[in-house]
């Protein structure tokens, strides 16, 4: 009795789903059935927008078209594409798993492991979700994903552009770290691509992103203008340029800025000399800077305070 009912079941599916038996396709969807749960097929709900909707249909569909392997591969590729449509990347990741699963020929599986990639770089900026086992999947895990196949499929037709939209998802995300390493990975295994102006350019954002505060480590800053100043040595007629010139004064009036602060703990401290090093630097590093003009002001002031020193202290660094 349990069996027979098992059976039925599953065998309603389908045509509460709004599909149809074709001996020569397997289970299609039959436009002239509507389920009561949606006003059209799963095509039409993707083409409408309503791409959770449309997802569901296609997954019933997968299960319904149960040996029909070809059937099947195409209602989980449309399903992987709309969920990820609709958001929900750890769905669509898994629809793309089992796509590939399926797949008899490397193309196929090539394009699932392709698709499964997007669905982690939505993952990375997306964050937390909950899978059908209460599992908790988050950024870290669509993270730690994308980075096994992207090591796998790592010289693949689309793996440069992919890595580069990894490695800014992992930035949006407030991965730096991670973001960097990535970046720097595209930049020397693919120094020629496309995408590698790009990168370079990111990966000064990336240590920029580092910099906590005038009272911190300044190290970001340098890393930072070494990649913008690279950028521009690199590819003078790049997109970049006017941003990576606007970036480079930014972190000119932050240098300064911090190197302000530091001389005047050293003024305060009566350190005349260590003092007079750093508005010279200002000077000198950042001469264009609101910085400088208070620094050029500072200065004679402070060289008077260094002529009173002993003679042998005068000029000492």
């Amino acid at each position: 009795m349990i069996r027979t009912l098992t059976l039925f079941l599953l065998l309603s599916v389908p045509a509460l789903a709004g599909w149809r038996w074709s001996p020569s396709d397997g289970w299609v969807e039959d436009a002239a059935v509507v389920a009561k749960d949606s006003p059209g097929t799963a095509d039409e709900l993707a083409a409408a927008g309503e791409f959770t909707a449309a997802a569901r249909r296609y997954m019933a569909l997968s299960e319904a078209a149960g040996s029909d392997i070809p059937v099947r591969k195409l209602a989980l590729l449309r399903g992987g594409d709309a969920w990820l449509a609709a958001g929900s990347w750890a769905e669509a990741y898994d629809a793309y798993e089992e796509y590939s699963l399926l797949a008899a020929e490397h193309a196929e599986r090539l394009r699932g492991k392709r698709f499964q990639i997007e669905a982690c770089i939505v993952g990375v900026t997306e964050g937390a979700v909950w899978d059908w086992f209460g599992a908790l999947r988050g950024s870290r895990w669509a993270s730690k994903k994308g980075k096994e196949l992207l090591s796998v499929f790592a010289y693949e037709d689309f793996s440069a552009s992919a890595r580069l939209r990894f490695a800014g998802a992992l930035l949006a995300a407030d991965h730096a770290e991670e973001a960097i390493i990535e970046f720097d990975w595209l930049l020397t295994d693919y120094p020629d691509s496309a995408w590698t102006p790009t990168a370079r350019y990111r990966k000064g954002e990336s240590h920029l992103s580092q910099f906590g505060g005038l009272n911190y480590d300044g190290e970001p800053l340098i890393d930072a203008r070494r990649e913008f100043q690279r950028y521009l040595d690199d590819y003078p007629r790049g997109d970049k340029v006017p941003e990576a010139k606007k970036r480079l004064s930014d972190l000119d009036e932050l240098q300064a800025e911090k190197d302000w602060r530091t001389y005047k703990q050293y003024r305060h401290l009566h350190k005349w000399r260590a003092a007079r090093l750093y508005l010279r630097d200002i000077i000198r590093k950042y001469p264009d800077t609101s910085w400088a003009a208070e620094a050029r002001e500072a200065l004679p002031g402070v060289e008077e305070e260094c002529a009173d020193l002993p003679l042998q202290d005068r000029e000492r660094k």
